[in-house]
């Protein structure tokens, strides 16, 4: 199974954060693109619930710790769905799970290729897709996009 996330154009966008993921009956590899970038949604990282978790996190720790997880995440991430399904434990640097991390890093790449998912490049343009935009002009969502990018 695959999977993509955008955030280019989605409410409270900020940053672009794609995330492309591939997936088998036990593990889950998520490829995030733009790592360096803080993930940012308004549905999610906005609002009392958040708020109350930060204030939460002030006093613990590993809730700190989960909070600033919510907004930047590793390159890549590999979980042991059957050892570990709620996905807390990231094994993409684990040397004992390099096989597993490879044939899914492949099996990506090549639903990509497929796809004509170029990365970054591609979720630079998604607002030329979303059905607020259709009818403008392509090139007008595209550069505000890459400007947005740029900040």
């Amino acid at each position: 199974m695959f999977a993509q996330h955008t955030t280019v154009g989605i409410n409270g966008f900020r940053q672009p954060y794609p995330i492309r993921a591939a997936r088998d009956v036990r593990f889950k590899y998520i490829r995030n693109l733009a790592p360096e970038n803080n993930y940012h949604i308004g549905g999610v990282h906005e609002g009392e619930v958040i708020d109350s978790w930060r204030e939460d996190a002030r006093s613990n720790p590993a809730l700190a710790a989960r909070i600033a997880w919510l907004h930047r995440r590793p390159a890549e991430e590999l979980y042991d769905l059957q050892a570990d399904p709620e996905e807390t434990r990231n094994l993409a640097a684990d040397p004992a799970q390099a096989a597993s991390l490879a044939r899914l890093r492949g099996e990506l790449d090549g639903w990509m290729a497929q796809q004509g998912d170029r990365g970054l490049e591609t979720e630079l343009l998604a607002p030329t897709r979303q059905p607020r935009n259709r009818g403008k002009s392509g090139d007008e969502p595209e550069r505000k996009a890459r400007a947005k990018a740029k900040s």
